[in-house]
């Protein structure tokens, strides 16, 4: 993550209006790879508030995905979160405060699988649907543990090896260098790959910048057709694993390779290996490319708070009886690799609270989403926190990580 930038609500508003114009002018086809956890496709435009982050994911066409047939409980705990959290300088917020200065619509904390409260604001409850944003990345990196762990591919293994139809074999149509992208590349976000993310825009104030929104992760939002614009990008900007430089399409690509290896869709290899097992309450949908296409799996998971949490138990829980997350594959997550992004230590999808040293195994990581999307996990303490809002772009990340790490740190042992 970088430091806070600044966009207007007018800029999103710009955003909603490209996106509908993908939107309504992609064709259905067929369901891609197989059938997804549902068959109907959802692709109604609504523009009633395109502005809000959170309901985002109604502009783009969908797929629906139902709850779980075995669903986890969450019991009630008699715990209570402290007062107030730490907020920079010193200072303090009460957690009412931090909840509705951040413009939160949902919060839940769970402590060893207990729910021990939870919040929503005046318009959301515990069966709306939230967007993800890029909290989505997370479920990717928990799924290629699954690959790796079955010997499905590894993390040296060439993008190119499993999409032989991206290799560059002209210099006309990309940088010879691509064919060199491994999954670890793609898992930690150090692929090269020409695909800024292009967020610091706003369109309607300055008209050049408009130009912005035809390329790199701008487009791939609005853009009607994955495998095309995996065609068209392929140029890079240094060598793989050189640097890091966080790009939403490492994780797109990254979903096609998964794809691929679990010879089924992205959306029924999450349904099947993460949405299940985890026991989700309440009926979900995820965005498409266009009707009947793939998922666009940088960013567009649609759930509710509670299900976002007990997405979450699954790594806290990793290791244990019945798990889908192994322990070797949360001691990675859990430990920062060597190319930080933007001044964020980073790995495997996760983001660690700046201060973490690279290599050395922390307590803690968060997925996190654009507008102030998080969920939170501290499998030392049993700790899983999530808050979906309608914040600033990328605005008191820091911050707000730090405050959820004093609520997990507060519990009596």
């Amino acid at each position: 993550m970088t430091a806070k930038r600044s966009i207007t609500r007018r800029a999103l508003a710009a955003a909603a209006f490209a996106v509908s114009l993908g939107s309504l002018s992609a064709v259905p086809v067929g369901l891609a790879g197989g059938a997804h956890a549902s068959d109907s496709v959802q692709t109604a435009i609504d523009l009633d508030d395109p502005t809000k982050p959170s309901e985002f994911g109604r502009l783009l066409p969908s797929t629906p995905i139902a709850p779980a047939r075995h669903v986890r409980a969450l019991r009630r705990s008699h715990e209570q979160i402290p007062a107030s959290v730490p907020w920079g300088d010193g200072q303090r917020k009460t957690i009412a405060d931090f909840l509705t200065t951040t413009n939160t619509r949902g919060f839940v904390v769970l402590h060893r699988g207990r729910l021990v409260t939870e919040w929503y604001d005046d318009h959301t409850g515990p069966t709306t649907k939230l967007a993800s944003w890029s909290v989505a990345k997370s479920m990717a990196g928990l799924l290629t543990g699954q690959a790796i762990a079955e010997g499905r591919l590894t993390l040296n293994t060439r993008v190119v090896t499993i999409l032989p139809w991206l290799r560059v074999e002209n210099p006309a149509d990309g940088d010879p260098r691509f064919n060199t992208i491994t999954v670890r590349h793609l898992l930690d976000m150090t692929s090269g790959i020409d695909a800024a993310e292009g967020y610091q825009v706003d369109p309607l104030e300055d008209p050049s910048a408009a130009l912005s929104m035809l390329t790199g992760t701008y487009l791939m939002l609005v853009h009607p057709d994955m495998h095309s614009y995996a065609l068209s990008h392929r140029r890079m900007v240094f060598d793989p694993g050189t640097r890091g430089e966080y790009a939403s399409y490492n994780t797109q690509l990254l979903s096609m390779v998964l794809s691929k290896v679990f010879g089924t869709d992205y959306i029924t290899a999450f349904v099947n290996r993460l949405w299940r097992p985890a026991g989700a309450q309440h009926a979900a949908t995820w965005n498409l490319d266009h009707g009947g296409g793939i998922a666009k799996a940088f960013c567009c998971l649609n759930a509710t708070a509670r299900d976002f949490a007990r997405l979450g138990l699954l790594a806290a829980e990793a290791g244990g009886p019945g798990s889908r997350v192994s322990r070797a594959w949360l001691d990675r997550i859990l430990t920062p690799q060597p190319t930080p992004l933007g001044g964020w230590p980073y790995s495997t999808q996760f983001w660690h609270v700046p201060g973490d040293q690279h290599g050395k195994r922390a307590n803690d990581v968060s997925a996190i989403g654009v507008f102030g999307q998080y969920i939170y996990v501290n499998p030392r303490t049993q700790t899983v926190i999530v808050k979906l809002s309608d914040h600033g772009i990328e605005q008191d990340e820091a911050l707000t990580f730090r405050a959820m790490r004093s609520m997990a740190r507060s519990w009596r042992h």
